[in-house]
């Protein structure tokens, strides 16, 4: 499991879900987080600050999920990007994890689903 010392960076083009998405962590017992609403933002705050583990979205303006998820892979082969997404394309999604990404989760985030989809994920990080 994520320690729950460790920074996480929630990107989403929708405030609403990144602070939806930062609502149940907290219940979860994380409470360092950076906030990005796109990709261009994520690489740069990636790149100032130690972060231990990111949720991005896929589908944002000016730099998409997948183009972020590139840029940071590039610069840090051992950085853990879970995606979010709510594209059913298996194509792009097997793209995203060729690239390097741990792993995806699909949306909607909802309070029945959320925590499990979460811990599913958290729980496979050493």
């Amino acid at each position: 499991m994520l320690d729950k010392n460790s920074t996480i960076m929630v990107v989403d083009d929708m405030r609403v879900m990144r602070k939806s998405i930062m609502m149940f962590l907290k219940t979860l017992g994380y409470t360092n987080f950076i906030e990005a609403e796109n990709g261009a933002d994520a690489v740069k705050k990636y790149e100032s600050n130690e972060v231990d583990f990111v949720f991005m979205d896929l589908v944002m303006p000016i730099q998409d999920g997948y183009q972020a998820l590139k840029a940071i892979k590039q610069n840090d082969e051992s950085a853990t990007i879970v995606m979010l997404t709510s594209i059913a394309d298996e194509h792009i999604l097997e793209k995203c994890l060729n690239k390097g990404a741990f792993g995806y989760i699909h949306k909607p985030l909802t309070p029945d689903t959320a925590e499990e989809k979460l811990v599913g994920v958290l729980s496979k990080v050493a």
